[in-house]
């Protein structure tokens, strides 16, 4: 990770359960699912399977797929895709 820190940081090890988010700019994730800006997302869990280096963020509106060497740009910067429902 990029290691910005700041109010308004968000990364995949800082969701916070029931937590409500806002994309903030579109993106697709690891198998083209398209993430619309201004799409809300409730945080629900995580998994992590470090064979591949698969990241599954599990919201109750969908999942979102992240793996480390295709996705590295969202991941090293998740708060310029993600914010706190509450800050935007």
């Amino acid at each position: 990770m990029n290691g910005k820190r700041g109010a308004q940081a968000v990364t995949i090890y800082e969701l916070k359960p029931h937590g409500s988010y806002v994309v903030r700019k579109p993106f697709k994730d690891y198998y083209g699912n398209q993430f619309a800006a201004g799409e809300r997302l409730t945080y629900v869990q995580k998994f992590f399977l470090p064979y591949d280096g698969g990241h599954t963020i599990c919201f109750e509106e969908r999942r979102l797929y992240l793996q480390e060497e295709v996705n590295v740009e969202i991941l090293d910067a998740l708060e310029d895709y993600l914010s706190p429902a509450d800050e935007v």
